[in-house]
Order: C-alpha cells, then structure tokens, then sequence
C-alpha cells in the first residue's frame, strides 16, 4: 500500500464529501466497515448500510472547507491510519452558519475484492471512520444535522476561499491550502524547500519556489528572487520594497522594481474595472 497515495486520496474524496457527492468517498468502504460519529451515539456497521442510510437523506446544506492538513502513518505495509484537520461551515437554508473546527481519522487496509470480471485483487479500502465534535442528535436527523441550533459551533472567521493548492510538507503531512490564505512564500534551503506564510502561520513544504512560481502565475508574483507575494495582500509599494496588509516588508531588486510596480498596477486596475457578481 502506497501510504502516500492513500493520504491523498483520503483528501480528494473527503473533498467530494462535502460538494454533496458522498458516493466516490462511500465506495471505498469495506464491507464490514464501521462509521462513528458525528453525533453522539451515530454507529454504522457496514457499506450497504451506509449506502442505504445516505439514501434516504434528503437536505438543502452546503458545505465551505477551508485549509486543509492531512498527516498519516502506519504500523504494517497492508495498512494506513490517514487524520484530518480542517475548518467546515455548513450553510443553512435560512442563511445560518454553523463553524466547526473538524477531526477525521480513516483506517484504511489491504481487503481482497472482486473485479467485474470475478478476480481477486487486494485494494485499500476504509475499515473505520472516526469523526470528532460530536453533536446532539435530534429524531428528525438521518446524516446531517437538521437543526443546526443543536450543532457544537466554534467562534472563528470563515474559510477563506480561492484556488485549493496541494503542498507536500517536510513533516510528511500533505497540505491543501486555498490560495486566498497564503500572504507569501519565501525560499528556503538554496531554493529546494520554500516557506508558506499563511494568516494561521508558517509551513515549511519541498516545493521549490522557482516551481510554484511557475505553476501558479494568475496567484503570486514574484517581487524577488526568493519571494513570492500574493497580490490580494499588497498594501503598498514604494522604491525597492512593498509592504503587506499584515506589516511585512519584502525587498523588490532595483534593477525589477519599475516593471513590478507596474505589473501590480494593471492586475489591481483590472481588478477594480470588474464588474462586482450579484
């Protein structure tokens, strides 16, 4: 089992979850499965009774996931434990918000299944699913929580938003930030590693600045050989430097200065010359 892999794919699937499409993250159930939580007592044994249970679920929420940190480990090469960390709000009907720091842990193994075609192959699949934050459950709720008065809510600033970016951290946890979090990131190690600076602190990731830079052009610019900066969080600029909203100074080369100025002008400009959404 490529443990790696399996941390990713956790990711992906929990990701789909919460865009109201639970059946990917379902499928990867063991048969004789168990499911607890979130609310207090919530025990399913089995992937056909959760299929069956999700079945009959009927609710109008959406769903706001914020950054996301996926470590995991192992203590056999047939097995993995994959635990997630992440901010959710659930959007209801009548415009409540309920926030909520979320604990996920998945352990997944090695299970012998059947292909169409009636052979035996070894596929990971999840064998339990833990949800931390357990809230009261009320007779009315199959899943989700209908009402959120009950729900375990967490003071707190909403997710920010943007494009959702995949870093592998040097502490082997995987990271999926939205863009919008990120102030700027700095090189680090002779540009092997780089350092995100984000509102709830700083990680070191192996990505190489020179490779994010190039990714992600429409989301960071570079100000300097070793920095990139996310425009949305220039406060100003002036000969040499620019400051960001949070007070940090970054250094711009004299020689990139004129033309970088610039460059910031026109993505502002364009900005402001778009029309707001209704």
């Amino acid at each position: 089992m490529n443990q790696h892999a399996i941390a990713e794919l956790t990711a992906e699937l929990v990701l789909k979850y919460y865009e109201n499409d639970p059946w990917p993250f379902l499928e990867h159930f063991d048969d004789e499965s168990l499911w607890y939580g979130p609310a207090e007592g919530q025990y399913i044994k089995g992937r056909q009774a959760m299929f069956d249970i999700w079945s009959q679920d009927e609710h109008n929420l959406t769903f706001t996931v914020g950054d996301m940190k996926v470590e995991y480990n192992s203590a056999a090469p047939t097995s993995c434990n994959v635990m997630l960390r992440y901010p959710v709000v659930t959007h209801y009907p009548d415009g409540e918000d309920i926030s909520v720091n979320q604990r996920l842990l998945l352990c997944w193994g090695d299970r012998s299944v059947m292909d169409e075609n009636g052979k035996q192959t070894k596929q990971p699949r999840i064998l339990v699913c833990h949800i931390s934050n357990p809230h009261a459950k009320h007779e009315d709720d199959v899943i989700y929580p209908k009402r959120f008065r009950q729900v375990l809510s967490q003071s707190g600033a909403m997710p920010h938003k943007g494009e959702r970016l995949h870093f592998r951290g040097v502490d082997r946890s995987d990271y999926f930030y939205l863009s919008d979090n990120i102030l700027w990131i700095e090189s680090d190690r002779g540009g092997m590693h780089s350092i995100l600076h984000t509102a709830d602190g700083s990680i070191q990731v192996f990505d190489k600045i020179i490779n994010l830079s190039k990714a992600y052009p429409h989301l960071f610019l570079r100000c300097h050989q070793s920095y990139l900066v996310n425009p949305n969080y220039i406060r100003n600029i002036r000969r040499f430097e620019l400051r960001l909203t949070n007070g940090v100074v970054l250094p711009i080369p004299e020689k990139k200065y004129t033309a970088f100025r610039d460059q910031v002008t026109r993505l502002l400009k364009n900005d402001l010359s778009q029309p707001s959404a209704k």
